[in-house]
């Protein structure tokens, strides 16, 4: 596995967890606030350098950390963000939330490192790995510690949309999936 592909993920999880901080600190509200903030600040930094501006340390951490084949730079931030906001806005039991950033920060950083690691390969999406799918469900299941046993099916279906070949990005359809599961069990 490439150094960089290591970093991203640590990254990855680092923000999701202190995302998570912020909601157990701060609350809910706080947080779909800082993450609304972030994304609208985003989309203005991509803008600016749409026009030609320069944006200085949001440039260096673009060739620092995004990935090559995105549709724009601050692409993979912009879709976690997105999905912290998601869960944040439609989710109101902080517990719930919380499992669910566990998931998506750990679940699915471990799962990039574990599938870039792994052999076989998943019947219907080639690109993901068995290990992968596995280490997302196991990296998940830290969110007992919040919403008890509703975690174990939670944490499938996350896997299981997280192994899918989709045309969104998973920092997406995670949280939408979650958030839906959530909605409709709750």
């Amino acid at each position: 596995m490439e150094k960089t592909e290591l970093e991203r993920q640590l990254l990855h999880m680092i923000l999701g967890l202190l995302a998570l901080a912020i909601l157990l600190v701060f609350g809910r509200g706080i947080l779909t606030g800082m993450m609304f903030f972030i994304v609208i600040i985003g989309l203005l930094l991509v803008n600016l350098t749409y026009l030609g501006k320069k944006t200085g340390i949001v440039e260096l951490f673009v060739r620092r950390f995004e990935r090559t084949n995105v549709p724009f730079p601050g692409w993979g931030s912009a879709c976690y963000a997105t999905g912290v906001l998601l869960v944040a806005s439609f989710l109101t039991d902080p517990n719930v939330i919380a499992a669910s950033i566990i998931i998506l920060a750990i679940g699915d950083g471990i799962a990039t490192l574990a599938g870039k690691a792994g052999r076989i390969r998943l019947p219907y999406n080639r690109k993901k790995t068995l290990e992968g799918t596995v280490a997302f469900f196991i990296a998940s299941l830290p969110g007992y510690f919040f919403v008890g046993d509703i975690i174990i099916p939670i944490a499938l279906i996350a896997a299981v949309v997280e192994s899918l070949d989709l045309p969104l990005d998973d920092n997406v359809t995670i949280p939408v999936a979650i958030t839906a599961v959530f909605l409709v069990i709750l």
